[in-house]
């Protein structure tokens, strides 16, 4: 018996070690990953998107990060619009991996899409894909309809500034005291959808050829509209979600960027 049981963790240990290394392969030319995974887990199945990348959690049915690359010349070419398109159980999920839109019904909370659907409007598959539930997490209205949607047209004004930038953008679980486990807020429907305390939103681009991010960090109920007010450090939120966020670079360009960031000043030049 415990031969089996040994045998069972190697072979979902080399299954872990495999699935890491075609991910870190895939990083190399995916458009979307330019700056690395920021990482898996063993109920996640990552979705290759046109327009986006996730790692969706098949436990918690939300994905837990969401990686896309912005252009200015994406956005220019936005004609599909939303009022055309539903929301979709995502196809290459399972049904017990998955949330269906029954879960959401009268729950209060907003599906709230990772990747923004104004993102992805160049052609009628982006648009489709954006509405899959796999990019969707439980979002309090009041939050998802005006503080975290001026922060989207913010980053959206950020591609056509500089040309092309990469999202990262995905929910932050609490943990629990004792055990240091992730938890929801809530679970909501029959397929027991993880409700987030908050939410990250991570945007990295190139500033006069210096290599810029920003972070942002909202709470999942009523919030500002004042974007300063919610920068943090990448190097908070990946305390927050045991994430690795720009692992594609250099250590010591990796550590100086997560470490720091924009005064209020600086960052509202930018954002300006």
């Amino acid at each position: 018996m415990e031969f089996f049981k040994f045998k069972k963790q190697i072979i979902f240990l080399l299954s872990s070690i495999t699935c890491i290394f075609i991910l870190c392969a895939t990083s190399v030319t995916n458009e979307h990953l330019k700056y690395g995974i920021p990482g898996t887990c063993s109920t996640c199945q990552t979705l290759f998107r046109e327009g986006y990348v996730a790692c969706n959690d098949t436990s918690k049915k939300v994905p837990l990060w969401v990686a896309y690359h912005l252009t200015k010349e994406y956005l220019s070419a936005g004609t599909e619009k939303r009022a055309n398109y539903k929301f979709l159980p995502d196809p290459d999920l399972a049904p017990d991996e998955r949330a269906e839109n029954k879960d959401y019904s009268k729950t209060g909370y907003d599906k709230g899409h990772m990747c923004p659907a104004a993102d992805q409007s160049r052609n009628a598959t982006t648009m489709k894909e954006c509405f899959y539930l796999s990019n969707m997490c439980p979002q309090w209205p009041k939050l998802n309809r005006h503080p975290w949607e001026q922060l989207e047209a913010k980053i959206r004004s950020l591609a056509v500034k500089y040309s092309e930038i990469w999202v990262y953008v995905g929910p932050i679980f609490e943990k629990d005291t004792a055990t240091k486990a992730f938890k929801p807020e809530k679970e909501l429907g029959h397929d027991n959808i993880w409700v987030p305390w908050g939410f990250y939103k991570i945007v990295v681009f190139q500033d006069k050829g210096q290599l810029t991010a920003l972070a942002f960090q909202y709470k999942n109920q009523d919030e500002t509209n004042d974007i300063p007010a919610h920068e943090v450090t990448i190097d908070e939120v990946q305390q927050e979600t045991d994430l690795d966020f720009l692992s594609n670079l250099p250590e010591n360009e990796q550590k100086g960027i997560e470490e720091t960031k924009p005064t209020t000043q600086e960052l509202n030049k930018i954002l300006d």
